[in-house]
């Protein structure tokens, strides 16, 4: 691959550069899921279980990509005329970056918690 292998710290200015840098966070859950499904393993009813998983994760991800661009675009302001499309958006075009627990970029979910 020609793409660079890089870590969190490489999108942070280091302190002595003299660069005023900013680091945002935000989090997304979809409320309830968590217990239903706990409801559902309790039951022994796998199929709604995985489909409330499955569904609640995908929910809670486009939440999070969605309030991403509102906040490169809007909140931010610093891509105002940012226009991509899906495919652009999954291969990261945008600029700066969205990392999360469990993904490549931060595998420890422990760190969850922390945050």
């Amino acid at each position: 691959t020609e793409e660079p292998f890089m870590c969190l710290a490489d999108f942070v200015a280091p302190k002595d550069s003299g660069v005023k840098d900013y680091l945002g966070a935000f989090a997304v859950s979809v409320f309830g899921a968590e217990a239903k499904c706990a409801e559902f393993e309790a039951d022994l009813d796998d199929y709604n279980k995985i489909l409330l998983q499955a569904l609640a994760d995908r929910l809670a991800e486009a939440f999070a990509e969605k309030l991403h661009a509102d906040m490169r675009r809007e909140l931010w302001g610093y891509a105002p005329d940012e226009s991509l499309d899906a495919s652009d958006m999954l291969r990261v075009k945008y600029q700066g970056i969205r990392p999360a627990p469990g993904y490549p970029s931060q595998p420890d979910h422990t760190e969850k918690r922390t945050m």
